[in-house]
C-alpha cells in the first residue's frame, strides 16, 4: 500500500528553527508570502509556497512552507509591514496538518446546479444581475471537490484514503513574550493572509486557529 505524501522539514531547517529559539530579533516583519526574522548580518525567511499534492485531481496543490537562513543584512519592500522590534522569541511549535481532498463532482446536473448556488451568491454580494455573472464565468466550472485539513492521527485522516493523503509541516507557532505569531498556512491557501487581521494573537486566539493542527 503506498504511503502517504510527506513534506516536512529537512535537517537544515530544523536546525534553523533551533537558531530562532530564545532569540531576540531586530525586527519581525511580514510580507504576506513572507516572514522575515531580522538580525545585524543576516535573516531567517519563512516562505509560503506550492508543492506537489497527492490527490486524485489534476491540478491539486500542497501549499506548505520553506525556512531557510541568508548570511545577508534584510532590505524590507514597499509591501513590508513590521511586526514587532526587540522582542524575545521564547517558545516555537512546529505546526503539521493532514490534506486530502475528495473527489471531483464532474456530472453536469451536480455541476450545475452547484454552479447556480455560487451564482446566486455572487449576485447578492455584488449587486450585478445573475445573467451577467453567468457570461463572466462561462466555461471556466467543470468540477467541483473540497479541500480537507485535519490533525494527523485524527479519526478523520484515518477515513482517507491513504493514496491520496498528505502530511505537511506548514509552518510555525513563537511565543514572543505573552503573545503567539502564528506563521503558519491554514486551510491549504497560499500565503499567510490571516496576518493581515491580527499579527500576535492572545492564547486564547490561538486555541481557536490550531484544532486542525498538530503542535511538536
Amino acid at each position: 500500500m503506498k504511503k502517504k505524501l510527506e513534506h516536512l522539514f529537512n535537517d537544515i531547517e530544523k536546525k534553523t528553527i533551533e537558531k530562532l529559539k530564545n532569540s531576540k530579533p531586530k525586527r519581525i516583519w511580514y510580507e504576506f508570502t513572507t516572514v522575515v526574522f531580522e538580525f545585524d548580518d543576516f535573516y531567517i525567511e519563512l516562505e509560503s509556497v506550492s508543492e506537489i499534492a497527492d490527490s486524485q485531481n489534476k491540478y491539486d496543490e500542497a501549499i506548505t512552507v520553506k525556512i531557510r537562513e541568508i548570511s545577508k543584512s534584510y532590505k524590507p519592500s514597499e509591501n513590508a509591514k513590521l511586526i514587532c522590534e526587540n522582542k524575545l522569541v521564547s517558545e516555537i511549535k512546529t505546526v503539521r496538518t493532514f490534506l486530502y481532498f475528495t473527489d471531483s463532482i464532474s456530472e453536469p446536473k451536480k455541476v450545475k446546479k452547484l454552479d447556480t448556488k455560487w451564482n446566486r451568491f455572487m449576485s447578492k454580494i455584488s449587486n450585478i444581475k445573475q445573467s451577467e455573472i453567468e457570461k463572466i464565468i462561462e466555461g471556466t466550472s467543470s468540477s467541483y471537490h473540497s479541500v480537507i485539513t485535519c490533525r494527523p492521527n485524527s479519526a478523520k485522516s484515518k477515513k482517507a484514503r491513504p493514496e491520496f493523503s498528505n502530511i505537511i509541516d506548514v509552518g510555525l507557532v513563537l511565543k514572543i513574550e505573552n503573545e503567539f505569531l502564528p506563521v503558519f498556512v491554514q486551510s491549504n491557501s497560499f500565503g499567510f493572509g490571516h496576518l493581515e487581521r491580527n499579527f500576535l494573537l492572545t492564547e486564547n486566539e490561538l486555541k481557536k486557529i490550531i484544532n486542525n493542527y498538530e503542535l511538536n
